[in-house]
């Protein structure tokens, strides 16, 4: 009987094509630059986190292509999706990936703590802000622009969320941010608790079956490893939700309910650390 052939992830072939680069801002280009440093590290981490996801090599194949993609933006989508499926198991929850289908489905189905579904999404500088950051004259810094362009983001993503709605089980959307205040150290964070769940409540112009959105910032410390801001993080529960998201399932995370009524993490194992590690 033979054995399956594993899929290797970033080979010598896709890194003597990343060296031969004409040298850019892509990703690609800081890891080659840092090979034998944090490059290699953010390379190996992701390396491990690909051969531990539980898909079938045929149903691997895209994203070992989106991982490998020299562009920013494909890239960052698929790094996300295993950076949180790494997240979740960290904190013992039972889920597997959803495989792709003919039509649109969510990334992930949770088992445990609670039956839930959730959609991983990313929310990237617009093309008129990269190319006004690449010619040196910077973006304007704006937040309701951003949140703008985050409820943007909802509304690409609702047959997705509709899924778990016509399962009878809430839907997540898990919304990573590399906008232009990402990494800044803002509380942009309370601001799109203002806007969903203020006086003028946002989620109402949201679909019912959405029950959350998990808002992430991902960062790649200096020396390579991967982590979440556990200060830039949080949750929104939706005041008019089909199926409710309990409270219990993300203690991990500062959470936001109807009012901007806060609730700060009550399982963070390491309150010394501003990060969750993955």
């Amino acid at each position: 009987m033979k054995s399956k052939k594993q899929i290797i992830l970033f080979d010598e072939d896709w890194f003597s094509n990343a060296s031969s680069r004409k040298v850019g801002k892509e990703w690609v280009d800081e890891v080659v630059n840092q090979i034998n440093g944090s490059g290699g590290i953010y390379l190996s981490t992701l390396r491990l986190w690909f051969d531990r996801f539980p898909l079938s090599n045929k149903h691997k194949k895209h994203l070992k292509q989106a991982l490998e993609s020299f562009n920013n933006y494909d890239h960052l989508g698929a790094v996300n999706e295993l950076a949180w499926w790494q997240f979740i198991n960290s904190f013992g929850w039972s889920a597997s990936p959803i495989k792709a289908g003919n039509y649109k489905r969510p990334d992930f189905h949770i088992i445990e703590p609670i039956e839930f579904f959730c959609e991983v999404t990313t929310s990237n500088l617009s093309e008129k802000e990269k190319k006004l950051i690449e010619s040196g004259e910077g973006a304007p810094l704006n937040h309701n622009v951003t949140i703008e362009r985050f409820l943007r983001v909802v509304e690409e993503k609702v047959e997705q969320i509709k899924y778990g709605a016509s399962k009878k089980k809430p839907s997540v959307l898990i919304l990573f941010d590399y906008t232009t205040w990402s990494g800044f150290g803002t509380q942009l964070y309370r601001e799109l608790a203002n806007i969903l769940l203020g006086n003028i409540i946002g989620f109402s112009k949201l679909p019912s079956e959405l029950s959350a959105i998990v808002y992430v910032e991902r960062k790649v410390l200096p020396e390579g490893n991967i982590v979440f801001s556990k200060d830039r993080s949080a949750v929104y529960h939706n005041p008019n939700a089909l199926f409710k998201l309990p409270i219990s399932v993300f203690q991990m995370m500062r959470q936001f309910l109807l009012h901007v009524e806060e609730l700060q993490a009550t399982l963070d194992q390491n309150k010394s650390v501003n990060w969750f590690w993955l």
